[in-house]
């Protein structure tokens, strides 16, 4: 805040203050703020409990001497929830505090893990407690991850971003590789239910952690979207933008490929001459690791080939480790290609994931997010059946040997459908700018369509330009909110165009302006700059006759004499 200045001028004046020193952004520069180093330990923990608890879960499905099924049922009741709401949890995270929408859902996850703890140690779990106790952790989990993924620009400065999903993802690979393990030997040594209990301990942690996180809240100048309102918002931001739509297509038909790695990789250490569940044990165990070392190089990588290139790079190595998966049943040259798959997996998800955090404005970044695990858990599923269903005709090697060749091709297909690098996506105008009218009118502002023109005036040798930049300008509009936009010439006034845009109502049309950001900015002024008259382009807005019956408490349906 600006202070006031003093009366007198004896004192001298204060010295400038230093300069705050820049931290260098690097792998592991996201560990020297606090919020995100607590918060990152204490996630840690929480992913070897689950993979620990994973390993009891399986445990007791397998000495209940279940049927495939049941034992299936495991993997849908823990994935459908997450497909199913997540783009509604995103309308979650967007409207409200992401950390009390976090603490909730991971209030449910705990619920569940505590219940299926009790219900261990009284000896009364089976498999269809044990599906309905993971469906509700499901529910929970749902719940969580778009805020989750989210509120990662929260806790480090944007510059960080990057690196802060990346360390995610090694957090969520060491567990991977640890958890297992260590609930093995817990469960060999105390039994299943003890390693619920430790799983409950690790969970705790990390709702601990997210309590004590304070920060600043956003100021939110708008009430929250409904529900239904902000599923609507979403999709159509998605449609008119290409950092969505681009993401949401490469990483399903990414998923849809790569996926064979692990839907066919215990059949494939089984079917080896020397195969064993240490085998299996082994390879994702390398698989891990590649993921480790491979999350050095992923920053340096895309400084030098972009995010795009980056993605059709480890793609294509993907698709070649593939190929020598399926045509040899060499270790030596298994492992290497695990070690290297390993390191692709992990570049190409945490480009996308940071691509998402980084081009897409807060008001809708949840949303995003959601609808980018959706694509790519969708392909994953859709490609796991795929390839077991192929693995049963034409064998593990040949389906490994076809993944590798569909994943290439897709690389080659897709080469050319490029993310943009830089999207300024910060936050711009204030939703009061249109208030004053607002307060005048004394309409419903849920009800009534709003029309808004613009009407410019346009020199001849300004044609051109304008047709180019009226692409971009819709765009913009539809993608924040609009229902239809057109651009017309007026035949009777010499050089005159409009521009014209539906609004749903009122409320949606000052969501717009809240939504508009630097990168909008560049777009309006790249069009008022052809703009030929001395005063600024006229701005109209209208609002339908609806709104006016909606305020004044009656309906023309009902007075049709009124007409």
């Amino acid at each position: 805040m600006l202070q006031p200045v003093s009366a007198s001028t004896d004192l001298p004046a204060d010295p400038p203050a230093a300069p705050a020193p820049v931290l260098q952004v690097s792998t592991l520069s996201p560990f020297a703020f606090p919020a995100f180093r607590i918060i990152w330990i204490a996630n840690l923990f929480a992913n070897l409990g689950t993979w620990a608890q994973s390993v009891a879960a399986a445990w007791i499905i397998t000495t209940e001497q279940s049927s495939p099924l049941m034992v299936a049922m495991i993997q849908v009741a823990a994935a459908f929830p997450l497909v199913a709401l997540s783009i509604l949890t995103g309308v979650l995270a967007d409207n409200y505090d992401r950390r009390k929408v976090m603490l909730a859902g991971m209030l449910l996850e705990l619920a569940g893990g505590i219940f299926i703890t009790v219900l261990a140690f009284a000896g009364l779990l089976h498999p269809i407690t044990l599906i309905a106790s993971v469906f509700c952790i499901a529910i929970g989990s749902a719940i969580v991850t778009p805020a989750w993924q989210a509120a990662v620009g929260e806790q480090v400065p944007r510059a960080h971003v990057g690196s802060a999903v990346l360390l995610n993802s090694v957090n969520f690979n060491v567990a991977r590789a640890v958890g297992p393990a260590i609930g093995g030997l817990l469960l060999g040594a105390m039994g299943a239910s003890w390693v619920f209990l430790l799983n409950c301990f690790c969970y705790g942690s990390l709702i601990w952690a997210i309590w004590r996180w304070k920060r600043d809240l956003p100021e939110r100048r708008l009430p929250p979207e409904r529900l239904f309102e902000g599923v609507v918002a979403a999709v159509r931001y998605t449609q008119h933008s290409t950092v969505t739509r681009v993401v949401m297509l490469r990483s399903f038909a990414f998923g849809l490929s790569a996926s064979a790695l692990w839907a066919l990789l215990p059949l494939l250490a089984h079917e080896h001459e020397e195969g064993s569940a240490l085998l299996y044990g082994y390879m994702l165990g390398a698989l891990g690791v590649g993921a480790i070392l491979g999350s050095a190089l992923v920053r340096r990588a895309r400084a030098a080939w972009g995010a795009s290139g980056l993605i059709s790079v480890a793609a294509a190595a993907l698709a070649a480790c593939l190929l020598a998966l399926g045509l040899t049943n060499t270790l030596w040259v298994a492992f290497p290609a695990l070690l290297l798959s390993g390191s692709c997996w992990i570049g190409v998800l945490a480009t996308y994931n940071t691509t998402v955090q980084l081009l897409v404005p807060d008001w809708v970044k949840a949303r995003a997010l959601a609808l980018y695990q959706t694509a790519i858990f969708g392909g994953l599923a859709a490609g796991s059946f795929m390839w077991g269903h192929f693995a049963g005709t034409m064998g593990v090697s040949g389906a490994l040997s076809a993944a590798g060749i569909m994943l290439g091709v897709t690389v080659a297909l897709l080469f050319r459908s490029r993310m943009p690098e830089h999207v300024d996506t910060q936050s711009l105008a204030r939703a009061e700018d249109a208030e004053p009218a607002l307060a005048a009118a004394g309409f419903n502002t849920q009800h009534g369509t709003v029309l808004v023109a613009v009407e410019y005036l346009i020199n001849q040798d300004k044609l051109p330009a304008l047709i180019h930049a009226a692409r971009p300008l819709r765009q913009l509009r539809l993608r924040n909110g609009a229902q239809q936009w057109q651009l017309f010439r007026d035949l009777e006034r010499e050089g005159v165009w409009r521009e014209m845009f539906l609004v749903e109502s009122w409320m949606q049309y000052l969501r717009m302006i809240d939504r508009m950001t630097l990168a909008d900015k560049m777009v309006l002024d790249e069009l008022r700059a052809l703009h030929a008259g001395d005063q600024p382009p006229v701005v109209s807005r209208n609002v339908s006759y609806l709104a006016m019956n909606e305020a004044q408490g009656f309906s023309l349906r009902r007075h049709p004499e009124s007409l």
